[in-house]
């Protein structure tokens, strides 16, 4: 019976003041939990410069007030929060979000590496009454109490918990190396599944393995150049990549021309005079056989000889 009362409580999620649920989502991400060969970790991505929002779902339990919520993001670049304009009022068993935009700051200045390593965030949400402030010094946690004894209440979410992962902050090299890698990395799976199917390459597909097989090799160029840190030259190699993935594609789809077509052509002459040569053969046996029927019906009758006793 101890055991049991001991264990029961701990088990038990703990319940909040004022909502039943909060709930995080981030728009605005070049990539989300993508590997970064450079940075060597999983990262969620934005291009320097663009508009990262936060929307945080917010469900109000069924205590009776209203419940005043204003939000700030800070990053690790920051000293600061920076927080929504105005607070939004949520009532009894209501469901709202709150926004929260901020811009990443370009690549110039002090804000120059920011690309060149991870980041973190936090982001809070606050309730309390109309007009209070709040800062990074702060307390922020999430108390259970009921009306009328309700303090200013908070619930924290980080870029280290689940499903959140380190920010990257990438430049406009770094964005246009990920989009195309991405798409190039689809066409060529696809493409070594089909064409890397048989052991012997099909008829007519020779055009297309040589644009695959150039642009894998434009890849593992790509690959490398980024894990080095020399984004400019990884975006040209992926988009090359790309470039052949596409030339490739088309190539199968048009039966490859150039090359392709020339083989498709010799099979084709080839195949009509083989088929020529048989239907050849078979008409002079057809003739030879005439030939010769005609030719054993006109030779003279011969008798043998009746023996003599």
């Amino acid at each position: 019976m101890l055991l049991i009362g001991v264990a029961v409580p701990l088990s038990v999620p703990r319940a909040h003041g004022d909502d039943t649920n909060e709930t995080l989502n981030i728009t605005g991400l070049v990539a989300r939990n993508a590997y970064d060969s450079y940075l060597g970790t999983y990262v969620d991505a934005i291009q320097a410069g663009n508009t990262l929002t936060f929307n945080v779902i917010f469900t109000a339990n069924s205590y009776v007030y209203q419940r005043n919520l204003t939000a700030g993001v800070k990053f690790d670049w920051m000293t600061n929060f920076q927080n929504t304009t105005s607070d939004t009022a949520v009532y009894a068993g209501q469901t709202l979000t709150v926004s929260l935009a901020y811009t990443i700051p370009a690549l110039t200045g002090q804000y120059s590496a920011l690309n060149l390593q991870t980041h973190t965030w936090t982001l809070e949400l606050w309730d309390m009454a109309q007009g209070a402030t709040w800062s990074v010094y702060s307390y922020c946690y999430d108390y259970n109490y009921a009306p009328p004894n309700v303090p200013a209440m908070c619930h924290s979410f980080t870029s280290s918990s689940y499903p959140y992962h380190p920010l990257a902050v990438y430049s406009s090299a770094q964005s246009s190396s990920y989009n195309s890698k991405l798409q190039a990395s689809a066409i060529i799976t696809s493409l070594n599944s089909v064409l890397g199917s048989t052991i012997t390459p099909a008829p007519g597909t020779s055009s297309a393995l040589a644009s695959l097989a150039q642009a894998n090799t434009q890849m593992s160029l790509g690959n490398n150049a980024y894990s080095l840190g020399d984004f400019a030259t990884a975006q040209t190699d992926y988009q090359n990549a790309l470039n052949d993935a596409n030339a490739a594609q088309s190539s199968l789809a048009t039966i490859g021309g150039g090359t392709d077509t020339a083989t498709f052509t010799s099979i084709w002459l080839d195949s009509v005079a083989i088929l020529l040569g048989g239907i050849g053969a078979i008409l002079v046996g057809f003739a030879g056989f005439k030939y010769l029927r005609g030719k054993s019906r006109t030779l003279p009758s011969y008798t043998s000889a009746t023996p003599k006793a």
